[in-house]
């Protein structure tokens, strides 16, 4: 399955160095995916074009960061997140 097409990589390369993306996981990447789909995330492709550097943590770091973003943002955090894509910058606070 192919998630990323020839302009998400453009935008990808416009917003990160090739060091960066050269980290990425893939097989991490996609269980990442599919935990923020099934949390009914649907923009995930979204914010992995603007924060490709949280995807860099392995999927049990990701996955605890993010539940403790839902557990802050409460029942409504799909909607919240998605009406403002920089609450995900929660993740990055220890």
């Amino acid at each position: 399955m192919k998630f990323f097409d020839d302009i998400d990589i453009k935008i990808l390369k416009e917003n990160f160095d090739d060091d960066t993306i050269k980290k990425v996981d893939t097989e991490n990447l996609v269980k990442i995916l599919q935990y923020l789909n099934d949390n009914g995330v649907y923009y995930y492709k979204d914010i992995v074009l603007e924060y490709l550097d949280l995807f860099l943590n392995p999927y049990e770091m990701f996955t605890e960061k993010f539940e403790e973003l839902k557990s802050r943002l409460g029942s409504d955090f799909v909607e919240r997140i998605a009406n403002d894509k920089s609450l995900i910058e929660i993740m990055y606070e220890d």
